[in-house]
């Protein structure tokens, strides 16, 4: 599903727009003129359907994710695949119980049969790290804790237009992902939504739900106002 130019959606499960497997988040190919990056790696149950991309990013460990990097690591030996440093270690080791996968299958969330391949190849990304893609067009890991460790946004500059992939810590409508899960901290969530609200964002691309390719600002602006306000945003979940 082509976003913008530089914007494909090539994955998309039961929470989203059932583009691939049920359980994959929204998985978003990055094009530039040179380069390709690949924003998440979904669950991991289904192949992409997708040719070799430069880098893969992934937004923080959750499997709906993460789970997929494995496989993009067997399939491409030598592909580069970062996340947030406090998840690397998880992903890497396939740790179910602090990727709360454990939490995810009482909850019927996931299957008891799903398993989260570990991901050895795994490196942290950097906070403020830039990723060229050729043509202007340009990501930037943006840390933004609180839904869980190791959360990272990818902020996008190209020539004509600003986006933002926010995983699971912003959705539109400034709505969020709050879960009782060890590693969802509240003081750490409030500090990046209003972090992100300073970001000059033209379209949002979330792992979930609808995507806004105009004004998505607004989004943002709502939840910052809402925790200015010493509150916290509607939860999606």
């Amino acid at each position: 599903m082509r976003l913008t130019d530089h914007v494909t959606l090539v994955a998309s499960g039961a929470a989203g727009f059932d583009l691939s497997d049920p359980l994959d988040c929204h998985v978003y190919l990055v094009r530039g003129d040179r380069h390709s990056a690949l924003v998440d790696a979904g669950a991991g149950r289904a192949p992409l359907d997708i040719a070799r991309p430069d880098v893969v990013l992934l937004t923080h460990g959750h499997a709906d994710h993460a789970g997929g990097a494995a496989a993009l690591a067997r399939r491409w030996p030598g592909l580069r695949i970062l996340a947030g440093a406090r998840a690397v270690p998880w992903i890497a080791a396939g740790d179910e119980r602090a990727l709360s996968v454990d939490r995810g299958k009482a909850a019927g969330v996931y299957p008891a049969d799903y398993v989260f391949a570990p991901c050895p190849e795994v490196k942290a990304v950097a906070d403020g790290e830039e990723f060229d893609l050729g043509g202007g067009v340009i990501l930037r890991a943006v840390t933004t804790p609180g839904h869980a460790d190791g959360h990272v946004c990818y902020h996008l500059r190209t020539p004509g237009y600003r986006a933002l992939f926010s995983g699971d810590c912003v959705f539109t409508q400034g709505r969020i992902s709050l879960q009782n899960l060890h590693d969802c901290r509240v003081p750490e969530y409030a500090a990046s939504l209003a972090s992100l609200a300073a970001l000059d964002v033209d379209a949002l691309f979330p792992g979930h739900h609808e995507v806004s390719l105009a004004r998505a600002g607004r989004h943002l602006a709502a939840a910052r106002d809402t925790v200015a306000r010493g509150l916290l945003p509607r939860s999606t979940t």
